[in-house]
């Protein structure tokens, strides 16, 4: 792998390794890896006592969480890439019209 990572990269490795899967199983797994997300920010700000230290354990587990987002992305026919482009440029235009990039205001 390179050291940028493409759609079509995590397409091809998906394909290559039989890991195509329905969108709904891609939901549990993103739900999983949220999790481990959360447990490795909870060991890392000691339960909420201090600002999380930035650990490998939480590196890894933030992969594994947007590697699963990706892929949820691609069994929909989705370009992440351009969805989370569109996002930013949502909060940006928010950020310029109200001043927070909140839907609720």
């Amino acid at each position: 792998m390179t050291e940028t990572t493409s759609t079509e990269d995590i397409a091809a490795f998906l394909a290559r390794h039989g890991l195509k899967c329905a969108p709904e199983q891609r939901l549990l797994d993103i739900t999983s890896e949220l999790g481990e997300v959360s447990k490795e920010v909870l060991k890392a700000s000691n339960y909420g006592r201090s600002r999380p230290d930035i650990t490998a354990d939480l590196e890894e587990e933030i992969g594994d969480l947007l590697f699963a987002v990706h892929a949820l992305a691609i069994e929909c026919g989705l370009d992440p890439e351009k969805s989370l482009l569109a996002a930013l440029q949502k909060y940006q235009a928010r950020a310029d019209l109200k001043g927070d990039i909140g839907s609720g205001r």
